[in-house]
């Protein structure tokens, strides 16, 4: 297993090459990463705490009590949670709450859902995986906790490393294929190197060899943060290098402004080509400004062609925006449901016990804990 003090010496030579690419780096991302931060061991440790490196890319922090983890556990089966949510606290998250033995938070919830929505429909027939901007990795967790992949994730510097640290404490025998190894490659850097490696984590300006198909592509919330240039930028990529059949999930904002370039940002004005159908399209689960896309490319036979999709898409976008304006402006609306959370909290609360009983139940049968 490759060490800390190994991952440290590569994101440092990632970084040397990056300012060669620094457009690779969206203004939001900016004042999230400084390189001083990431060069510290104890921090890569401690990365979750205080989300003293995982901030921007860690949604931990809007769960922070058993009052919100009772409720969100309801949405699962319990043989699904046991076998997907995780039982160490890789990062040493101070939000993330261990229950019966498992390490829960509010980011996860959104990944184990995806996950569940998805993985009938992907993983049994996708060998090669790509996910763009995956973060610290803790969707890649669960797809790989599940499927044997070849899982290649594309991210900044900064996220590899986290993503490369985490996932690397998680599965401490699959073999990982880093910048250095791209860097001292003779021969093509991915088709070459499937049978030997299993984890891929590279940054954006890595290239593929044009032969490479990729079975699956993702992306979930970021997107939304890079300019319209990059976005096409990696469509191309995604359309050069998806195989025939290949999916696309796509989860992002309707519309967002990207910060400090002020260019709004909608997922119905993504590049697509016209060879896509849609699978799943609807809002995602638990956030309602954004969209959960799920796509296959095909050349014939669409059941629902991505163009015309787009357009109910933005159609969506607009009364997205509609009823959020008249939220804001229905005071009484907003005083009613400000009650209703402060009831639910205390009944909650007087209710706490039997509702942890119950959640034992679910995970493991207990009547007693």
């Amino acid at each position: 297993m490759v060490t800390n003090k190994k991952l440290l010496e590569i994101y440092n030579l990632t970084q040397k090459d990056f300012f060669k690419h620094k457009n690779q780096r969206s203004i939001h991302w900016q004042k999230y990463y400084s390189s001083e931060k990431f060069e510290d061991e104890n921090n890569l440790i401690n990365f979750r705490k205080n989300r003293v490196l995982s901030e921007g890319l860690d949604d931990a922090i809007n769960l922070q009590n058993k009052l919100n983890l009772i409720e969100v556990l309801e949405y699962f089966d319990h043989e699904f949670l046991k076998k997907n949510l995780p039982t160490k606290n890789i990062g040493n998250s101070n939000f993330s709450i261990n229950f019966l033995g498992f390490y829960f938070d509010y980011g996860i919830i959104h990944h184990l859902k995806w996950f569940e929505e998805i993985s009938k429909i992907i993983f049994k027939k996708s060998k090669i995986i790509c996910e763009i901007g995956g973060g610290f990795g803790s969707l890649a967790r669960i797809i790989i906790n599940n499927y044997e992949t070849k899982y290649i994730l594309m991210d900044l510097p900064e996220a590899n490393l986290l993503s490369t640290f985490y996932l690397k404490e998680h599965f401490p025998k699959k073999k990982f294929y880093l910048y250095n190894n791209y860097l001292e490659a003779t021969t093509p850097p991915i088709l070459k190197n499937l049978d030997n490696f299993d984890i891929y984590i590279l940054p954006p300006w890595c290239k593929f060899e044009k032969s490479l198909k990729i079975d699956c592509f993702i992306n979930t919330r970021s997107m939304m943060e890079m300019n319209m240039n990059t976005i096409k930028k990696y469509f191309d990529l995604i359309h050069t290098h998806i195989s025939s059949d290949g999916f696309f999930l796509n989860i992002n904002r309707y519309e967002k402004t990207v910060v400090g370039e002020g260019e709004k940002i909608c997922i119905h004005e993504y590049p697509y080509d016209s060879k896509w159908d849609v699978i799943i399209s609807k809002p995602s689960f638990l956030q309602k400004g954004v969209h959960f896309l799920l796509t296959q490319r095909k050349v014939e036979n669409f059941k629902n062609n991505i163009k015309d999709e787009l357009n109910k898409i933005g159609i969506l976008n607009d009364n997205h925006k509609r009823n959020y304006n008249i939220n804001l402006i229905n005071i009484k609306n907003y005083f009613k449901k400000k009650t209703y959370k402060i009831i639910k909290k205390v009944l909650l609360f007087f209710f706490v016990e039997e509702k942890l009983k119950k959640i034992a139940r679910i995970l493991y049968n207990m009547t007693k804990f």
